[in-house]
């Protein structure tokens, strides 16, 4: 039965990468293994008996997850008299759901897995492999410093409780060129209504005035979920699941449609944007084409010479005009969350648990060049976006809300579709929000 339900629930896993990639980078298609093994022996283990620590990974050796792990794991192994540690590391997206789900359908996994907040993470909760990471940073002593928005963003939906690490603090804002701005006497906005006033007159000078990676799904789904998030966090989109709310009636789900659709048949976003993916996109934006792009944390290195010259600026997701906005305007995630293996979790494990939150700042600034989860201060010598962008979210406590890992795998896929047809103008938003509040019925029967 429960091998069932994780077949089931699998595609939704897959979609759900897809945002929580796009902060980070996406990967290629190949599979690797550094040790060219499965990491299938994950049997109960005694500190006794342990020899090594094993883990499978979603990325690629050049991946911030893996280079994080690497080092600390090597270090930790090695102080302890362990062989080196084995990781097993899947590049796709599908291929690796496939791989988590068969370990997971085997009761076989390895010590330490990543996996997605969701469908996944259930599955890894049914059978008991998984550890209560809220519980073991409590016991260490350091749940207190782990920031509160990148905490809150890891909670289960059934309990409360976080069972995922987070990989790092990734961060979303939108990028802008100061040098247009300036040229044309422009604000950075504040507001939705301020956005759309830059966009109208950026069009009417002949600039595009923003960049889409239309082709990936997340892009567009971006805007549509935006009001949503600054003015319910994810008391809409549960309630939407939950045919509490629907898209026709809800005031924050029809500012976001509205702002799609407005994007979308104005003209605002670049020529042929519904197929251009995140690299041409990445690459259009800092090649010199638009004038601003939603862009993250993940994008600082290639943003670096432009921002120190002083040619890029930055700025919060905009308020909803006349609305009550949460006062979080940065969205933030914790990338591909980190699972530790309850049932091979022994006094090593818990023992490397304490050492790698103690070292994964020092990591992640010197070795990976990310933002840490933890509210420890910034080494010096950093890129100055480092040290610029921390203020906005230092405090914050709400995390950002992706649709892609609340929704089921049909409805999601509807909406994707249909976000389509609205940016491109082919229906209006009253019909999206009617076929929108129509897919939610029909996938739950």
């Amino acid at each position: 039965m429960k091998a069932k339900k994780i077949a089931a629930l699998a595609l939704a896993g897959v979609m759900a990468f897809s945002t929580l990639l796009a902060g980070c980078g996406g990967e290629g298609a190949s599979q690797t293994g550094e040790t060219g093994k499965k990491t299938s022996d994950s049997t109960e283990k005694s500190s006794a008996e342990r020899k090594k620590i094993t883990a499978l990974l979603r990325c690629s050796e050049t991946s911030t997850k893996y280079i994080i792990l690497k080092k600390l794991l090597t270090e930790f192994s090695e102080e302890k008299g362990l062989e080196a540690p084995e990781f097993e590391l899947v590049s796709s997206d599908a291929d690796y759901v496939t791989k988590l789900q068969l370990y997971i359908n085997s009761n076989a996994l390895p010590d330490i897995y990543g996996c997605a907040n969701g469908a996944l993470s259930s599955a890894a909760k049914d059978i008991d492999a998984i550890v209560n990471i809220g519980d073991e940073l409590e016991r260490i002593g350091m749940k207190e410093d782990m920031n509160g928005a990148v905490y809150d963003f890891f909670k289960d939906a059934e309990d409360g409780n976080v069972y995922l690490f987070p990989e790092s603090l990734n961060c979303e804002f939108f990028l802008y060129r100061k040098d247009i701005f300036e040229k044309y006497s422009l604000d950075v906005p504040k507001t939705w209504d301020d956005f759309l006033d830059v966009c109208k007159t950026l069009k009417e000078k002949e600039e595009i005035p923003l960049i889409v990676a239309g082709k990936e799904n997340w892009q567009l789904m971006r805007y549509l979920s935006f009001a949503p998030w600054r003015m319910t966090k994810d008391q809409f989109i549960m309630d939407y699941i939950g045919q509490k709310e629907t898209f026709s009636e809800n005031t924050s789900a029809k500012e976001g449609v509205d702002l799609l659709y407005t994007l979308g048949t104005e003209g605002y976003f670049q020529g042929g944007f519904l197929s251009t993916d995140y690299t041409a996109a990445t690459d259009l934006f800092f090649g010199g084409t638009g004038c601003m792009w939603y862009s993250g944390s993940g994008q600082i290195s290639q943003a670096s010479e432009m921002y120190s010259k002083g040619e890029l600026g930055f700025f919060p997701v905009p308020d909803v005009q006349g609305q009550e906005n949460m006062e979080t305007n940065i969205p933030i995630h914790g990338g591909f969350g980190t699972a530790f293996n309850a049932q091979t979790y022994d006094d090593t494990m818990k023992e490397f648990f304490q050492y790698m939150c103690e070292n994964y700042s020092d990591s992640c600034y010197n070795d990976a060049k990310v933002f840490s989860p933890f509210n420890d201060e910034i080494p010096e010598g950093l890129d100055q976006m480092f040290y610029d962008l921390q203020p906005l979210f230092e405090t914050a406590t709400d995390a950002w809300v992706s649709w892609d890992d609340k929704l089921d795998s049909a409805t999601l896929t509807n909406l994707v579709d249909e976000q389509q047809k609205l940016a491109q103008g082919k229906e209006k938003p009253e019909e999206f929000e009617a076929a929108a509040d129509q897919f939610i019925i029909n996938n739950s029967k």
